[in-house]
């Protein structure tokens, strides 16, 4: 089986995308990294992520050797925020700086429409995705992932 992480107790994430009313980048990296508590419940435009977070142990959040390392969203100001709430310590202006710098990558969108073209160069890249719900919303762009997913290429996506 190939293996897509160099270092598996050293595994670099990247998440990428924010679209409206979906805070997934502040949430799915608090649970990587933890959070700065006071900031997150303060400042967190999604009051629902800080009330779900608090109710975790703190202590027990995080999984080891997996690290969110870097966060780019469409806008600069959006991936500082999160940067700043869940702990990452690097932030992108744009997605191809994440390639060669992060072994797997999260697209953290949930507009089915964008998907491919926000997957394409990490394709290209050969590196690791998951793709947030929905994966697509047309015939179209399902064969295209369906024939990654047949090639064998490591993508997944869950609802």
């Amino acid at each position: 089986m190939t293996s897509f992480v160099t270092d598996p107790h050293n595994i670099r994430l990247g998440i990428l995308g924010m679209t409206e009313g979906n805070g997934h980048p502040y949430s799915w990296s608090a649970m990587f990294n933890r959070f700065d508590r006071e900031l997150m419940q303060k400042e967190c435009p999604f009051p629902a992520i800080p009330d779900y977070l608090y109710l975790q142990d703190y202590e027990k959040m995080g999984i080891p050797g997996a690290r969110m390392e870097y966060v780019c969203c469409d806008h600069r100001r959006d991936a500082e925020h999160v940067a700043k709430l869940s702990l990452i310590p690097h932030v992108a202006d744009h997605p191809e700086e994440l390639i060669g710098k992060v072994d797997a990558v999260i697209i953290a969108t949930d507009i089915g429409s964008e998907h491919i073209r926000r997957a394409r160069p990490f394709i290209a890249a050969g590196m690791p995705l998951f793709i947030d719900k929905p994966l697509c919303d047309n015939a179209a762009d399902l064969d295209f992932f369906t024939r990654l997913f047949e090639e064998g290429y490591p993508i997944l996506s869950s609802s």
